[in-house]
């Protein structure tokens, strides 16, 4: 009997454990400051998905105990009922009683098992890096995959909300970013080809310091005779080295830097992650043909979570949607589909097209002239600028609304 009690008290253990540590305790514990090192460790073991490994536990010693208690009783009484007996036993003490206190004291229950877990993770420590075929020593654990599901974050944004009007408003702007941060892909952050400022190999010093200067970026693309052919990237600390020393003697192969090329359908999530581990900042991406579609840094990315990053170079931008009143919108073409959808309540897929302006194209299936319209959706969309064969600026008015001529 000591032993059914002791695999009852396992069962409840592990999923007191997992109710109330995934389900409202560790969220707030990512984002509490001060927390000590084994919060820290417990918070890892989530992330390797160590609890549902203590669920799996629990399942096993819930049989273990039902068995158990049913042996112990079953020269007593029927061995019918001592097994019906043991179910109820062991499903109440070591089911419903954890999972109660887990639900309604989440934050207790975790915390007063931060210890033992602790205990737990460095009996088995070695153990299990030995049978995974690791090392038994090093590898941090807090680098694993994020344990919280979308659900869980819309959760915790309904828990921190009840504050101030504004500052719930930049909370839920940041819990959608990160919510929607690992199903982006770069084409749909990244600066298209046609926008991007690249150096040409063969120019010579005064072209180089004159094109970065009028550029500002930090670090610029360098190509052989077409675009295509990005043989590495310029900083622009390098070159200030080289002015420093005269200038004298200057080749652009010594100082450039190796370019870092991805695909256009790469996940921004797992890309962060190599800007990381690399220690870099900008990227080249490829088409599908493995010609340049365009280039994503740092900052595209982070953007993506936290919003328009702006620094004295963004100053004189313009914002990228602009509203006009009675539903009205004049948006810059290269909106991304999905913010044009949370704009206007559409649902543009963006299978063939990433931006407002590929929207219109697709739509139009020409090349389309300033005052051009179309309807999509219960919005018109009228081209208001155009340059070469690329539109620059949409107003997007209400199908059942006097919208006023382009230009106005």
């Amino acid at each position: 009997m000591i032993t059914a009690g002791l695999a009852i008290l396992a069962s409840g253990f592990a999923l007191l454990a997992l109710v109330g540590a995934v389900r409202a305790c560790l969220p707030e514990m990512i984002i509490e400051k001060g927390r000590d090192p084994s919060e820290r460790r417990y918070e890892a073991m989530v992330r390797l998905r160590v609890l549902w490994l203590a669920r799996l536990l629990a399942l096993m010693a819930s049989g273990a105990g039902v068995v158990l208690v049913a042996c112990g009783f079953s020269d007593r009484v029927n061995p019918a009922l001592s097994v019906t007996g043991g179910t109820l036993l062991v499903l109440l003490l070591g089911e419903l009683a954890p999972s109660w206190l887990g639900h309604t004291r989440p934050a207790a229950a975790a915390k007063a098992l931060r210890l033992p877990f602790e205990a737990l993770r460095l009996l088995l420590h070695f153990p299990v890096r030995i049978l995974l075929g690791r090392p038994p020593t090093g590898g941090d654990t807090s680098g694993g995959e994020w344990a919280f599901t979308p659900p869980d974050l819309m959760w915790l944004e309904q828990r921190r909300g009840k504050g101030d009007a504004d500052d719930f408003d930049q909370e839920r702007e940041l819990m959608d970013g990160i919510v929607e941060f690992s199903d982006r892909i770069v084409r749909e952050v990244m600066v298209p080809r046609i926008d991007m400022v690249c150096i040409e190999l063969s120019d010579d010093l005064q072209a180089v310091l004159a094109e970065v200067l009028r550029a500002g970026h930090s670090r610029i693309p360098v190509y052989r005779e077409k675009i295509d052919q990005v043989v590495g990237v310029l900083y622009a600390k390098d070159l200030l080295r080289v002015l420093a020393g005269g200038g004298r003697d200057f080749q652009m192969e010594r100082i450039l830097r190796q370019a870092y090329f991805i695909p256009e359908y790469k996940k921004i999530d797992y890309l962060l992650r190599e800007f990381q581990s690399h220690r870099i900042h900008m990227a080249i991406v490829v088409d599908e043909y493995g010609g340049t579609a365009g280039l994503v840094t740092m900052e595209d990315i982070l953007e993506e979570v936290f919003g328009e990053i702006r620094d004295e170079f963004d100053l004189s931008e313009a914002p990228q949607m602009q509203s006009l009143g009675m539903g009205s919108y004049r948006v810059d073409a290269m909106l991304p589909i999905d913010r044009l959808n949370e704009l206007l309540d559409t649902s543009f897929e963006d299978d063939d097209f990433a931006t407002a302006g590929g929207l219109v194209y697709h739509a139009l299936g020409k090349i389309p002239r300033p005052g051009e319209q179309v309807t999509l959706e219960g919005h018109t969309f009228t081209v208001e600028k155009v340059r070469a064969q690329r539109i620059l600026l949409l107003k997007i008015t209400p199908e059942d609304s006097k919208s006023e001529k382009p230009g106005q």
